[in-house]
């Protein structure tokens, strides 16, 4: 995660992966950064596997890194022109308003947010690959309070967990939570990455 982040004490923020079974780059990748009051998350799943979509990975994460803004449905849309002419991506974007603690979000393709703590919810992404083929992105709001965890994870990861599987979860650390997720819920059969952002107590 970007060292700037450490700026702020009360965020928690760490992601993990792993490729699938028999590869050895991940074709997933977890983005974060910050500038002023807002912070940026990012899960991406590139199309398949192996070396190609690690490579598309790769241009996702430098795009973003270089153009990301709260905008989350504009910097998608750039996104989505940036990826024509390759094999496309799913794609998660959340842009964090410190001053008020909302949330913005917006997807496409199998990338799933999703919120444990005082209350549980889970926001979809539309259907579609970014770079190929996509519905307009739509964007979406999550407000969130202090102690709660924040998901963002590829289709990697199994969508029928619940707190109750993992009842430490809103206890441990970002880090730990993020490899745990992948190592309890994760497919070894697909890439598996899981992004995780805690506002402490």
């Amino acid at each position: 995660m970007n060292k700037d982040l450490e700026k702020w004490p009360e965020l928690d923020i760490a992601a993990y992966g792993r490729p699938c079974f028999g590869e050895r780059v991940n074709g997933d990748m977890a983005f974060a950064d910050q500038k002023e009051e807002w912070v940026f998350l990012a899960i991406v799943d590139g199309l398949g596997h192996g070396k190609e979509a690690h490579k598309i990975a790769t241009i996702t994460k430098t795009f973003l890194q270089q153009y990301w803004d709260p905008d989350v449905t504009g910097t998608l849309l750039k996104l989505h022109e940036k990826l024509k002419g390759t094999g496309g991506a799913a794609v998660g974007l959340a842009a964090l308003d410190l001053n008020n603690c909302i949330i913005h979000y917006t997807g496409i393709g199998n990338t799933v947010i999703r919120k444990f703590g005082s209350s549980h919810k889970r926001m979809f992404s539309r259907e579609g690959v970014v770079g190929v083929r996509m519905r307009t992105p739509k964007e979406q709001q999550l407000a969130i309070q202090k102690s709660e965890v924040v998901l963002l994870y590829s289709d990697g990861i199994s969508e029928n967990f619940e707190a109750k599987d993992y009842p430490r979860l809103q206890i441990h650390s970002a880090q730990l939570v993020a490899k745990n997720i992948v190592r309890k819920f994760g497919n070894q059969f697909d890439d598996s990455t899981c992004l995780v952002l805690k506002l402490k107590p």
